[in-house]
């Protein structure tokens, strides 16, 4: 027990009084004049034992009530966090920490989590002291609004100006900076967090060692009862055209503690509903749905995974920016005419028309220079030399998204460049391998590759070619092999550089190497590879909300007027990079689908999404860090309960002294009941002789 107001404790001497009373009474005589000695007799032994009994008791009485009243009047209070005296005559700092990320965008009863975190937050200021400094600060974008008395006037409206995000918090970071910071000196120091603590604190910040010289409080807003949230969307499928079926697997998960029949869930395109089941989600399970539906056009495509509202509408749309293809710029480089024709031939096979392939010829047996930047796919056929000029150029190419399509068949590693191998993931050349007798088969029995699936071929048993001659190559882990030969050794495998891909073949598209080239696998194969090499799925691809976005851009469009168009119809002027070729988007700060136009027409679009730590748990927000903050410097709190009441109590104590008033109240009740004189016993002078 603390007491608030200890210098009263002096008045307990009043003690003394009833004790020097009683005394006193004691050494007083009165004669009472009896005509018997039998009655004094009578009196010695039991009436005068009584009345000495009694003025005992009253004497004790009178003691305890005069020390319940003092006590009560020393204003006691059970233990809390900060003795009462302390956080009075002590300079402290105070820091309030204000989550308003995602997660408190969710509503209890009607009111946002925030909107409680932040009524919670100006309830606490009167029961700090002016000697207090204190520091609001809000999580997303972290930012420090207002350093001061926490009896500003203007603090309460700073505090309702804080805006809701869809941002990640990173709440534990941000409290270890605040507790390390070596500016903090004063004596008392006291930090309240105003959060939904939607993840566990990381082994980094689980291997500090804070000081006791700080006291926590952490303040839950509330708990969600109605949410279900669309854990992930992933396309099945990777090859995207008009003609051919999108497939999205989407995972949706009821995180909450309601049972929901009857839950609608649509696919749309372009805000067309394309696809819809329902379903229903019992609390704590997952469920999984494939959607199939065709882009219906070429470009980019808006798509979006919808659930109705609920109390966390955060988690209810997952956006998608769909590149279907439209054109692809496709260099092809030879080292002989023969090839070069061959490859002419097939690629003008998979479109007769030239209505979305736009080739260039080269003939470069061997490759000093590349010119391949304006370039989407790049196809290069039995190279004899690559340099070093060639090799940096082609490094570049695929770290900034272009495709490349090779078709390896030197097996001379003295002639060949290191840095294939070192920088840019290419397989280690074992040797050129020839049949005597005979050909080696393709084992399509163990591929697994969606490269392959669901081929326009209608018998791809007859159509895999028979090999002659191929280059043994050494794999990686980060290498994917689709097609092997019987032999176990790769036939065709995909591997990435930066944000590139690569197909490598270790064959070439030769009749003395195979025939390959007169299957009727080779076009739809090659057709695939152009797709998937070419896809614009680096600017398409999405980005966590708040973290910045860079759009590459061909060189010859980069003096245009570029544009970007939030989710909600802001539009914001963007200034290339020219040195870069391309241009950063700093600001992602809404949930949805961004744009960005050129010249005024749309050039690409990127979704963003929520952090993976922002959506809603089942566990309980209280996590255990016993191991690095002391329990005894450490409180949990409800918004749901009285919390000005209840923050006062776990601070300084609860109040006591209404209690030692009850004390007091009872303690004279009972002197007064003892202490009264038994008129029935007490004769009238009438009735003596």
């Amino acid at each position: 027990m603390n007491l608030l107001a200890p210098s009263v404790i002096w008045m307990l001497a009043a003690i003394a009084i009833p004790v020097i009373i009683h005394f006193l009474t004691r050494l007083r005589l009165n004669k009472v004049e009896f005509s018997s000695l039998h009655f004094i007799k009578k009196l010695e032994t039991s009436s005068i034992r009584k009345v000495q009994i009694q003025k005992i008791l009253l004497l004790l009485l009178r003691i305890l009530a005069i020390s319940a009243l003092v006590l009560m009047l020393a204003q006691p209070v059970t233990q809390g966090l900060i003795p009462g005296w302390l956080a009075a005559e002590q300079r402290s700092h105070l820091v309030i920490v204000i989550d308003n990320s995602a997660s408190m965008n969710g509503k209890l009863d009607g009111e946002s989590l925030l909107e409680s975190a932040k009524s919670g937050a100006i309830s606490l200021l009167p029961f700090f002291h002016d000697n207090t400094q204190a520091t609001v600060i809000q999580t997303c974008p972290k930012k420090t609004i207002f350093t001061g008395s926490p009896h500003d006037p203007l603090l309460p409206s700073l505090i309702k100006g804080i805006e809701a995000s869809y941002e990640f918090d990173n709440i534990w970071d941000l409290i270890d900076s605040l507790t390390t910071d070596p500016t903090i000196d004063e004596l008392l120091k006291e930090c309240v967090v105003f959060s939904s603590l939607m993840h566990r604190p990381d082994s980094t910040f689980l291997a500090k060692n804070f000081l006791d010289d700080w006291k926590f409080y952490f303040i839950n807003p509330g708990q969600i009862f109605d949410n279900i949230s669309i854990q992930s969307v992933s396309s099945i499928n990777r090859i995207k055209t008009v003609n051919d079926l999108v497939k999205l697997n989407t995972r949706i998960r009821n995180s909450g503690n309601l049972s929901k029949p009857n839950v609608p869930v649509e696919l749309l395109f372009d805000n067309h509903r394309v696809g819809q089941v329902v379903a229903e989600f019992v609390p704590a399970r997952e469920k999984e749905f494939i959607f199939q539906a065709y882009p219906g056009r070429k470009g980019i495509v808006r798509a979006r995974v919808t659930l109705p509202d609920d109390d966390y509408s955060a988690d209810n749309n997952w956006f998608i920016s769909m590149p279907v293809m439209e054109q692809i710029k496709c260099g092809l480089i030879a080292s002989t005419e023969e090839e070069l024709t061959i490859l002419e031939m097939i690629f003008r096979s998979i479109d007769p028309t030239n209505q979305f392939l736009f080739i260039e010829s080269r003939l470069q047996p061997e490759i000093n220079r590349l010119f391949i930047d304006e370039l989407d796919v790049v196809v290069i056929h039995n190279p004899q030399t690559i340099l070093e000029e060639a090799a940096l150029a082609l490094d570049h190419f695929l770290k900034n998204g272009g495709g490349l399509i090779w078709f390896q068949g030197n097996g001379d590693t003295t002639i060949f460049n290191s840095n294939l191998v070192t920088h840019m993931g290419f397989p280690v050349i074992e040797e050129f391998k020839k049949t005597v007798t005979g050909f080696f088969g393709i084992n399509y029995q163990t591929s697994n590759s969606d490269l392959l699936s669901n081929l326009q071929v209608r018998n791809i048993h007859k159509e895999l070619p028979e090999i002659f001659s191929y280059i043994d190559i050494k794999t990686t882990l980060k290498q994917k092999i689709h097609l092997t030969l019987d032999t176990g050794d790769p036939f065709l495998l995909e591997f990435s550089k930066g944000s590139g891909t690569v197909f490598y073949f270790t064959s070439l598209l030769d009749l003395r190497w195979n025939d390959l080239p007169v299957r009727g696998l080779l076009i739809p194969l090659i057709y695939r590879l152009l797709i998937l090499s070419g896809t614009d799925e680096i600017n398409t691809s999405p980005v966590t909300v708040g973290s910045a976005k860079w759009i590459s851009i061909e060189q010859d469009y980069i003096r245009r007027t570029w544009e970007v168009e939030s989710p909600s119809g802001q539009k914001t002027l963007i200034v290339p990079d020219f040195n870069r070729e391309g241009i950063l988007i700093p600001n992602t700060d809404e949930l949805g689908i961004y744009q960005v136009f050129s010249n005024g027409e749309l050039f690409t679009s990127f979704p963003t999404r929520l952090h993976e730590k922002e959506y809603i748990r089942d566990e309980s927000f209280q996590v255990n860090l016993n191991q690095i903050i002391s329990a005894d410097n450490t409180q949990w709190l409800s918004l749901e309960m009285d919390l000005a009441k209840l923050f006062s109590e776990v601070r300084q104590g609860k109040a006591l002294w209404k209690t030692f008033l009850l004390i007091t109240v009872v303690l004279l009740l009972l002197e007064s009941i003892i202490g009264r004189p038994n008129l029935s016993k007490i004769k009238s002078p009438e009735n003596y002789d």
